[in-house]
């Protein structure tokens, strides 16, 4: 991907954006573009928006508050429009010690088929927290569909960015593992080590990793194993669009992956197991499908809950759940609930993995919480009393799962009961 940043001669709201433009060679006249990114991998540039210090960096400038301005301190800063190759998705990122004004909001507007369409909100609050194996903080992976332009503009009530503040454009179809995955049905590929080993009992129809594209190359090799499972933590992923084709998904999914790996640093996928809005269950973190008591894989280690991903797995929705927009991206207006499909696989994933881990589905159990600070306010050590199939705000300061998924937990947990005999 080589993206190229257009600077407009405008300024937007407190901010104007003042570059220094490139000149265009063999003429000696200035040109209105100039290079915008750099690569992190071949599914993957970054902009850089901020330097160590959270200073505007490259294409951010700030000039001071007008006195009409709400606030003396508060500022609107603005990439500009970045054009240039397709993307999928885009995703924010920041030093993972850097403070964050907690007023912090972002926003950003698509560039596809010759125009611009809305201004959209960007959540900026990862939803698991930034898990411990994490090397960066940042945002979810916001899905864009298939684009060549993005604007992006940050509002902050204190005038102050993260630092080392990158802007990524992400393009999974870069990946060889993408095309033969979109291009090969599952029954006419040759098995591999990724295969289940065996088909389980109670197991719902759950597809591969490779059945989205991961690159198995990006993540770490082996397996992240932990001794056991006593609770279910489910989440949602709020990528930016709830009204997805079931095409789309593939994509969607290998957009947080890349996200996650190549730009926040993780070893590998964030969540065990993502549940789309027509029903299909995808496996996500490698081995999940795999780990169960008394085998080599007694348990797979996540990255979805800070500080609680011991003795946890979680299960992310495809979507966004909460009412009115709050969480960014496509607006969910003011009953965004998951289809009746996606529960019931989910009712379904979570019968089979209880099953097999003795799990009561309307009991209770203890977590430990491992520390971490950010969204987890639970110093270390800290025993939790949580219901066994939970939601990642059960233990993290969160909207996570949503307000319209979270209503929806206790008929959940009476459906997975009756699915195991148990109700």
């Amino acid at each position: 991907m080589q993206f190229r940043k257009t600077i407009p001669a405008i300024a937007l709201g407190v901010v104007s954006l003042t570059v220094p433009i490139a000149a265009s060679a063999g003429t000696g006249s200035s040109s209105p573009t100039i290079e915008a990114t750099t690569a992190d991998s071949p599914q993957v540039e970054s902009a850089t928006l901020t330097d160590n210090n959270g200073k505007p960096s490259g294409s951010l400038s700030v000039k001071a508050a007008p006195k009409a301005a709400a606030a003396q301190s508060e500022k609107v800063f603005s990439t500009g429009a970045m054009t240039g190759e397709e993307f999928s998705s885009i995703g924010l990122s920041w030093k993972k010690e850097s403070a964050v004004d907690s007023g912090l909001t972002a926003e950003t507007r698509i560039h596809r088929d010759g125009a611009w369409g809305p201004w959209q909100n960007v959540p900026l609050g990862l939803d698991d927290g930034v898990a411990e194996e994490a090397k960066r903080a940042g945002a979810p992976a916001f899905y864009t569909d298939d684009a060549d332009g993005a604007q992006v503009r940050f509002t902050s009530p204190k005038g102050s960015l993260p630092q080392d503040l990158r802007l990524s454009f992400i393009d999974p179809a870069k990946s060889p593992a993408m095309s033969s995955s979109t291009s090969t049905s599952t029954s006419d590929r040759e098995p591999s080590d990724r295969e289940p080993r065996t088909t389980q009992a109670g197991q719902p129809d759950v597809k591969l990793r490779k059945d989205w594209g991961a690159d198995e190359s990006l993540a770490d090799p082996g397996y992240k194993t932990q001794p056991s499972i006593k609770a279910a933590l489910v989440h949602h992923t709020v990528t930016g669009n709830n009204s997805y084709t079931q095409e789309q998904v593939p994509q969607i999914i290998n957009g947080i992956y890349i996200q996650h790996i190549t730009v926040l640093g993780y070893g590998d996928f964030p969540y065990h197991f993502v549940v789309d809005r027509f029903g299909g269950i995808w496996e996500g973190r490698k081995g999940s499908i795999e780990m169960r008591p008394g085998t080599e894989i007694p348990g797979i280690l996540g990255g979805h809950a800070s500080g609680f991903n011991t003795n946890t797995f979680g299960v992310a929705m495809l979507g966004n759940f909460e009412p009115n927009n709050s969480e960014g991206g496509e607006d969910t207006g003011p009953d965004p609930k998951p289809t009746e499909a996606m529960t019931t696989s989910l009712a379904d994933l979570l019968a089979w993995k209880a099953g097999q881990y003795e799990l009561a589905p309307e009991g209770s159990t203890q977590l430990v919480s491992a520390g971490g600070g950010g969204t987890n306010p639970h110093p270390t050590s800290t025993v939790l009393d949580v219901p066994v199939i939970s939601a990642h705000k059960d233990v993290n300061v969160t909207a996570c799962p949503g307000a319209k998924l979270y209503e929806t937990l206790p008929d959940l947990r009476k459906q997975v009961a009756d699915r195991l005999g148990a109700g």
